[in-house]
């Protein structure tokens, strides 16, 4: 079974857009662009934790290496 398409909103090439359809691709955009910030504002914050967890370990005394490990292991999903 092939995965579904991507529902896309297609602009006919032989006409002009309208303005609804102008309008509509102009809040597309914007909530795109939203979503983006959000995402890379969620990134950010989770980078800044995760460096915080291993930056904890090398002051408990673990070495980097110990440390990255210790994080790496909470990252990785448990096998099912």
């Amino acid at each position: 079974m092939s995965p579904k398409p991507p529902n896309l909103h297609l602009v006919r090439s032989d006409a002009p857009p309208s303005e609804g359809e102008l309008q509509a691709m102009r809040d597309a955009i914007t909530r795109m662009k939203r979503n983006r910030q959000l995402l890379d504002e969620f990134c950010a914050e989770q980078a800044r934790f995760v460096r915080a967890e291993y930056l904890a370990y090398v002051e408990a005394g673990f070495t980097r290496p110990q440390a990255m490990q210790l994080v790496a292991a909470k990252l990785t999903p448990t096998p099912k």
